[in-house]
């Protein structure tokens, strides 16, 4: 584990996702890893699942093929998040807990290319973007990340947002953004439009000894009122990471994204 903290920020609106970034030198590695599988190993690791395809790929990444670094990056996301997200209210140390990748698998969108709503099997899901064309931005809302949900059986009525209402969070990818929430909730991928290569890798965290986990309390693990919090974790890269790195990651900017 390293030695340095970087700071994320929580889609605290509705208590769900989190986010941090990526140092460059991981997402380099990520993408360099993903284009040898696509080059010499794409027939045997062809995967597609609910991703509605018009140009675009997507493959399987085998745990044993996947760097140590964004392994240890996944895990640490994983435990920093049930320590402060309110998923887990049981008794037991979420640091100690022993987290597995039970698939990852990757997917270069191209035009048109989207993913309806669905939701993830597991404790956690997340992903993490290694390549966004340059037309995919807040301005157009194209390519972007959907989460569908409600609050307490809110219904929005609000006329002034037909468009998205309040029970819907919208991310725009970016290189090196990377989210963390529960498994169960549903979201969907919306198509871009024009020249460029979307990728993104998602992943799916279980724990196997989650039945023998016992309830400590039943009360809200935080304010509901509580937009935004930061926290601290540990992030695989090593103390010298933001020397080496294009952008200082131990201190990402944070923003409340409930009405984004």
């Amino acid at each position: 584990m390293s030695d340095y903290e970087t700071e994320v920020a929580f889609y605290q609106r509705y208590n769900y996702a989190a986010t941090a970034n990526m140092r460059k030198e991981l997402v380099d590695l990520m993408n360099e890893t993903i284009d040898g599988l696509y080059e010499n190993h794409y027939d045997e690791l062809y995967h597609e699942n609910a991703f509605r395809r018009v140009k675009g790929k997507q493959l399987l990444l085998p745990n044993e093929m996947l760097p140590k670094e964004m392994s240890d990056f996944i895990m640490s996301m994983g435990r920093g998040y049930l320590c402060n997200s309110g998923l887990h209210n049981m008794e037991v140390d979420p640091a100690k807990i022993n987290l597995e990748i039970q698939q990852i698998w990757a997917t270069d969108s191209e035009e048109n290319d989207y993913n309806p709503t669905h939701s993830h099997f597991g404790l956690m899901s997340g992903v993490f973007y290694l390549k966004v064309p340059p037309q995919v931005s807040e301005v157009n809302e194209e390519g972007s990340l959907n989460f569908h949900h409600a609050e307490n059986g809110y219904v929005d009525v609000n006329p002034y947002n037909t468009i998205r209402p309040k029970g819907n969070d919208m991310v725009i990818p970016e290189v090196g953004k990377f989210l963390i929430f529960p498994a169960w909730l549903k979201h969907s991928v919306s198509p871009f439009f024009g020249p460029g290569i979307r990728r993104a890798v998602s992943f799916n965290l279980v724990c196997p000894e989650a039945s023998k986990w016992t309830h400590t309390h039943t009360k809200e693990p935080f304010p509901r009122r509580q937009f935004e919090q930061s926290l601290k974790i540990d992030t695989a890269g090593g103390p010298d990471a933001k020397l080496k790195g294009d952008r200082d990651i131990s201190n990402v900017g944070r923003r409340d994204t409930s009405d984004a």
